[in-house]
């Protein structure tokens, strides 16, 4: 009985703890967490694209001058998340007018290595297997990347 009692505290306690997460602050409003949510599932796909990328390229399904230029595109991508994510993070309340400035265009940093990713990185791949396995957690990018923009950052 005792440890029915001690499980059921402890599914409480982990499912009280989820309730509390927030951007780093207590009175960010929800857009804003959203938004850094979505930033941290950009960053959980650019991951797991890069563990794709090294398989198809140890495979050989991938040539090397690709897996290069995708590295290479994969990093900027992380690098500009990672500094959006760090700022956003750090909210304790609503952006003011500076605050949102500096994350609009941090956010355009992100968009513009995402369209790089896609466009330099993804769109010239040979295998079309290779091509659709990428894709598909590119497509959780750009869904990330739509919630982030409705926040209105740049408007």
């Amino acid at each position: 009985m005792r440890s029915k009692a001690t499980l059921v505290l402890l599914l409480l306690l982990a499912i009280s703890s989820f309730s509390f997460k927030s951007c780093g602050g207590s009175d960010v409003s929800d857009p804003y967490r959203n938004a850094a949510k979505a930033a941290d599932d950009i960053a959980a796909s650019l991951n797991t694209m890069t563990k794709i990328k090294r398989q198809l390229g140890t495979s050989g399904k991938l040539p090397a001058d690709r897996e290069r230029a995708l590295t290479d595109l994969l990093l900027k991508g992380v690098a500009a998340d990672r500094a959006f994510i760090n700022q956003i993070k750090i909210l304790k309340a609503d952006p003011n007018a500076a605050d949102k400035a500096k994350l609009c265009t941090l956010f355009q940093a992100v968009t513009t290595a995402m369209t790089d990713l896609k466009n330099s990185g993804l769109d010239p791949i040979p295998d079309a297997d290779s091509k659709s396995k990428l894709s598909v957690v590119f497509e959780t990018i750009t869904r990330a990347s739509g919630i982030i923009a409705s926040v209105g950052l740049c408007s």
